[in-house]
């Protein structure tokens, strides 16, 4: 039986390449996304927190300097918030780009994949009818032999 040979073997191993990659990229950026969401979220709390404790002046009958400084700390917190948020959502702008990017590499690799099993069924049905070929004129070779010998 001959040894199966895939003539598209280096593709196939380059787009295996190309999968991974576009798996070890997607992962970075979804963790990558998920670092920068926790942060927007401790920045949100603060905010919540921050805005009770000018509350909390205000009902003291605090200092008007010291709540026009809280109240200029929140609208600080409140611009790095909206930068965070645009941040985010670029990143997830990025891990849809990235999904979609290793969506098409596994579907490329796919495509060779389904070649190449093709491709070695076809060779197996050859060797298989080969083999069948090889079995019957031995059969009938002996036949002949039989009816030759008597």
């Amino acid at each position: 039986m001959s040894k199966f040979v895939f003539n598209l073997e280096p593709l196939y191993d380059y787009r295996q390449r190309l999968e991974e990659l576009s798996q070890k990229e997607f992962a970075e950026v979804n963790l990558h996304l998920a670092a920068e969401e926790k942060r927007l979220s401790e920045m949100n709390e603060l905010y919540a927190n921050s805005a009770l404790e000018m509350d909390a002046l205000k009902e003291k009958g605090a200092a008007v300097s010291d709540i026009e400084m809280q109240h200029l700390y929140l609208e600080g917190l409140k611009r790095h918030i909206k930068a965070q948020e645009e941040a985010v959502g670029q990143l997830r702008n990025l891990v849809e780009k990235k999904r979609a990017e290793l969506i098409d590499a596994a579907r490329n690799r796919r495509v060779i994949e389904i070649m190449k099993e093709r491709s070695l069924n076809a060779h197996n049905l050859k060797e298989n009818k080969l083999e069948q070929k090889e079995a019957d004129d031995l059969t009938s070779a002996r036949l002949r032999r039989k009816g030759n010998e008597n």
